[in-house]
């Protein structure tokens, strides 16, 4: 894979995300897969933030810690960010008068060969008569200038945003000609090589994580989103909200999680499809009305967007530490459904998914996601808006079987695989009580042994039928790998792109992901990991909770793993060293 990386640098609110969002969009209409990794600290404003584009004719799905181009806004980013470059690479500042303190950097300089190039943005403003909020465009002109793009395309996409105020347009087009020169000025001959474009990916779809999961709950025909803002789950309310006029969806910013998670029971009780999301601290305080669900067989769906914990930690960074707590969070025992999206695809794909297990089984449902798979940007075909199918379960709503309906039916033990007979308050039915309390065949309050025991077993009988249900994990390679590689979640992309380097494209590698985490299936495991003569797991933990949980459930002890905590995703060439390395211990 012919691949480039531009790293735009600086601090929160300079816009750096607007240079990079406008040179991914601009990128995909010319015919490239991008990929965009965001980081930032968890400030509103200063500290130091990035936006990374990996740019190819072929799929990218990740990132690389070296880039082509660093463009920074100030001179943190020329400290922080000068060992990012690639031999070769170009360093673009604006930091007038700036001079390398340190010999080790010249000396980096000189060896890598790197081009330092100086932006006088401040001086071509002054020039155009602009305000600084223009150096934005300014500085996207340069880098589209520097990676041989057109001024058209840069008009284009202007034009969509400032069309209807002529004065600013035209403003606007002044910076992208000024951008041009200087970039003629300060690198003449000088270009990046960008592989020759692909016009497939000129149609597709330019989105987050986040904004995939948006439209798969709203493909999923859910009419109430209840949440309270906490990063990274924040831009799926922002992105719902954004939509309301379009869908109609009530939409409502809580008062704190704990009134969230009610809102969202007490509407999917009332037979609305509804759904909440957050991040690991607010889960916690969720928890006791997911118990509640378990007891009243209420469906429910929650989004754990996970992010480095305990406390706050890092509230702005990625990680994969939460699947124990999603498996074993609220207090007693009961069945729930535990998966996790990977990609933009999966985000939209599985949400109409969980809403129908959630009905069907009566169960709360849990779909894990991460601040990587959130806020990346990735290039994806259009949807396929026809695949989901609406399932309810066992919900009665055709009057003559109403009629038919008694008390005894709703938490009926005999019930098959558990799930019984489901109707909505205001029902012309017979009438049962939905409360946390254990209870008889119709809600009412009981502390009878035998009852106790017959509504338990009720319960978990659910587990092996939706078991039962859940197709096996994916995999992808060899019938009989030599080495089996075994991940979930967001780390399906970088694990793919790993295995189409040259250096493991040769080797017998197979990959096994894992979406439905829970209940676990561990038959395509076994089976795999008997043949590899290694296994490897790949996660963003420090104790490797998947492989704990397949260990204990399989028996099988001979595995490795890589994994990785601090707060970063896996990059492909930092995954790709660690697998050959583990390859030749």
């Amino acid at each position: 894979m012919v691949r480039l990386a531009l790293k735009i640098v600086g601090a929160q609110g300079q816009g750096v995300n607007s240079v990079g969002e406008m040179c991914a969009k601009g990128l995909k209409r010319s015919g490239y897969c991008v990929f965009g990794y965001r980081e930032y600290m968890s400030i509103i404003k200063g500290g130091h933030s990035s936006y990374q584009l990996d740019v190819s004719a072929d799929p990218v799905r990740s990132s690389a810690t070296k880039v082509d181009v660093v463009v920074t806004f100030n001179h943190h980013g020329i400290e922080k960010n000068l060992r990012d470059l690639k031999k070769g690479g170009i360093l673009l500042h604006q930091t007038s008068q700036w001079k390398f303190r340190k010999k080790e950097d010249e000396a980096y300089i000189a060896e890598q060969g790197i081009r330092v190039l100086y932006l006088p943005t401040e001086e071509i403003l002054r020039k155009l008569k602009a305000k600084p909020i223009l150096g934005n465009v300014l500085i996207t002109a340069v880098v589209w200038s520097l990676l041989g793009q057109k001024q058209e395309q840069l008009h284009e996409l202007v034009r969509e945003q400032f069309g209807h105020k002529k004065d600013l347009l035209e403003l606007n087009f002044a910076c992208i000609a000024e951008g041009f020169t200087a970039c003629q000025q300060i690198a003449p001959g000088l270009s990046p090589t960008l592989p020759t474009p692909d016009p497939k990916w000129k149609n597709h779809l330019l989105l987050t994580g986040s904004q995939a999961m948006g439209l798969g709950i709203i493909h999923a025909g859910c009419r109430v989103y209840a949440g309270y803002p906490m990063t990274p789950s924040s831009p799926i309310l922002t992105f719902i909200a954004d939509m309301q006029n379009e869908t109609g969806m009530a939409v409502k910013q809580a008062e704190d999680e704990i009134t969230a998670a009610q809102m969202m029971v007490g509407a999917m009780h009332m037979g609305t499809r509804a759904i909440t999301a957050t991040a690991g601290g607010g889960f916690d305080l969720m928890t006791e009305t997911l118990s509640l669900t378990g007891i009243t067989e209420t469906p429910a769906v929650f989004i754990l967007a996970q992010r480095p914990g305990p406390g706050t930690a890092l509230p702005t960074w990625t990680a994969q530490g939460d699947l124990s707590m999603a498996i074993g969070s609220g207090h007693g025992e009961f069945a729930r459904l535990v998966v996790s999206a990977s990609d933009t695809q999966d985000a939209f794909d599985l949400l109409p998914v969980a809403f129908n297990y959630a009905e069907e089984f009566q169960i709360p449902v849990i779909v894990l996601t991460d601040k990587q798979l959130g806020e990346a940007l990735f290039t994806q075909e259009p949807f396929d808006q026809t695949r989901a199918k609406l399932k309810r379960g066992r919900l009665v709503t055709d009057k003559a079987e109403l009629k038919k309906l008694r008390s005894s039916d709703r938490y009926d033990p005999a019930a098959p695989d558990g799930v019984s007979m489901r109707w909505l308050p205001g029902s012309e039915a017979a009438v049962f009580c939905a409360q946390g309390d254990e209870h008889t065949a119709d809600g009412s309050d009981s502390e009878d042994a035998e009852n106790a025991r017959l509504q338990m077993e009720k319960r978990m009988k659910k587990i092996a039928a939706l078991k039962a249900a859940l197709p096996e994990p994916v995999y992808v390679g060899p019938k009989n790998p030599e080495t089996l590689i075994v991940s979930w979640g967001s780390n399906r992309g970088v694990v793919l792109d790993v295995m189409e380097c040259e250096e493991l494209k040769k080797k017998s590698i197979g990959y096994l992901h894992y979406q439905y985490l829970w209940p676990l299936k561990t038959e395509a495991f076994e089976m795999l990991s008997r043949t590899a003569k290694r296994t490897i797991f790949v996660e963003c933990s420090h104790e490797g909770q998947l492989a704990s949980l397949l260990k204990r459930a399989s028996g099988r002890d001979e595995t490795q793993t890589i994994l990785k905590y601090d707060g970063r995703p896996f990059f492909h060439d930092e995954l790709r060293d660690s697998i050959l390395t583990t390859l030749q211990s």
